[in-house]
């Protein structure tokens, strides 16, 4: 930029005179940073949006999961209430039986001693159901266990087959 002194006209001051190009310079470098600034400012509010984007989406989020949490809840509670329900009925099934069952003996004592015999026996079914559920849940596993390596063989040949040599 060239700055030249020239004389004012009440003789003693003096006023710099900008070329036209200069100024022409100066104008377009301010158009420029205000250009710059305008693009700056819209980053800058972009980035607000998409934080305050992201900070609903999170609170929608949470929102759900604990909508979510009280529809398990009741769900829970409901299969809870179902099971208490079954329980309950097999207890009185139960009673009733060893009732009717008891009704049948004219010595109590006897009669108790048979139906511990039946308890004892009803409890071994249900230990065999249990042990046999266990050796399935063992086999199942053994199975998936087999197919996985069916798999990684079957992966092993193909990348041989496709890449083996190269």
């Amino acid at each position: 930029m060239s700055l030249e002194s020239a004389p004012y006209s009440a003789g003693q001051s003096t006023y710099l005179a900008i070329d036209n190009v200069d100024v022409k310079t100066l104008t377009d470098s301010l158009d420029s940073a205000r250009e710059s600034a305008k693009s700056l400012t819209k980053q800058v509010e972009a980035f607000q949006k998409d934080g305050t984007d992201v900070a609903t989406q999170l609170a929608q989020d949470r929102l759900r999961a604990k909508k979510e949490a009280q529809v398990k809840q009741r769900l829970a509670i409901h299969k809870a209430l179902a099971e208490y329900r079954q329980r309950k009925l097999i207890s009185q099934e139960e009673y009733t039986l060893k009732v009717e069952f008891l009704r049948q003996f004219k010595n109590v004592a006897l009669g108790e001693k048979e139906w511990a015999e039946i308890l004892k026996i009803k409890n071994e079914l249900e230990k065999l159901e249990k042990e046999e559920k266990q050796k399935y849940d063992g086999d199942l596993k053994n199975i998936r266990r087999a197919q996985l390596m069916c798999l990684l063989v079957a992966g092993w040949i193909a990348w041989a087959i496709v890449w083996g040599d190269k």
